[in-house]
């Protein structure tokens, strides 16, 4: 290299590994969103969704996914429409949310990450079936965390609707904290993924 290179030979090559790297080229799809449709759809959209909650909506074999449409402002300040995590729910006699029903109960947690009597047995984007492993009753609300092996723990909500004829006891979800409640959305996202790979394809 000349002597008055701006870069190393190995900062060239890291440069171009990172270039050529196919990782680092894909561009989340799930993240953005293109309008065509002319001026007048996209300034629609985008108004609406300044005031209002707009949704895009998918349907496929028994279920369905409700995707938020979210103005985004970027580091130029620009205005963009982005599609936001989805809510997926089954129908049925009456449409409710899909419940993921894990392979092994994981125990609610306090905040020092010790388990306390509460199992969950399935979890959706608005509720928990769990089961109580105490020897009280189990309390009308918990304010705990969800800690599934492998992921990040998410702080919950619940407060107790009903006990089911198998035992367990449903709580509906009361998520003060936006940011918990799209983790929960995305861990519940994910494993839609894994459970139905012939739809995220």
């Amino acid at each position: 290299m000349q002597r008055d290179a701006l870069l190393t030979q190995d900062e060239l090559e890291f440069i171009q590994s990172m270039h050529h790297n196919p990782q680092l080229n894909v561009r989340d799809v799930s993240s953005s969103l293109t309008v065509n449709g002319g001026a007048q759809i996209r300034d629609l959209l985008t108004r609406l969704a300044a005031h209002e909650q707009v949704t895009i909506q998918a349907q496929f074999d028994n279920q369905q996914m409700t995707f938020p449409l979210q103005l985004v402002e970027d580091e130029f300040h620009a205005l963009h429409l982005r599609l936001g995590v989805p809510s997926i729910f089954e129908d049925g006699p009456m449409i409710r949310p899909w419940r993921l029903v894990l392979e092994e109960p994981v125990a609610l947690e306090n905040v020092r990450g010790q388990p306390g009597a509460l199992w969950v047995h399935e979890v959706s984007f608005k509720g928990l079936l769990v089961q109580s492993r105490g020897r009280s009753k189990p309390p009308r609300t918990f304010s705990m965390w969800f800690s599934p092996s492998g992921y990040e723990r998410i702080a919950v909500r619940g407060t107790l609707e009903r006990e089911t004829a198998r035992g367990l006891f449903a709580y509906r979800l009361n998520q003060t904290d936006v940011d918990e409640t799209e983790r929960l959305r995305q861990f519940i996202l994910q494993q839609h993924r894994l459970a139905h790979p012939e739809v995220h394809a």
